[in-house]
């Protein structure tokens, strides 16, 4: 099964920090690296900084996380 598209709603960065943002000095949840005013405009700043970190933490590949993510909802909804 294929992930749903990303719709940068911020929803696991603020959930769970990833391996690479904790190894950078992130907490555990809710990740410092997390940028943006609000969902479907967050990005993360340590990709921004090391792009080669893009491929192996999977950005934009697709949000595993649909369920009980309200901020993906409304992305979602405001778009249409």
């Amino acid at each position: 099964m294929r992930a749903k598209p990303c719709v940068r709603s911020g929803f696991c960065c603020k959930v769970a920090t990833c391996a690479a943002g904790v190894a950078h000095g992130a907490p555990q949840r809710g990740c410092t690296f997390l940028s943006g005013e609000r969902p479907g405009e967050y990005a993360c700043e340590l990709v921004k900084r090391k792009p080669e970190l893009t491929e192996p933490m999977a950005i934009g590949e697709g949000c595993g996380s649909t369920m009980f993510n309200s901020a993906r909802n409304q992305v979602l909804s405001d778009r249409t």
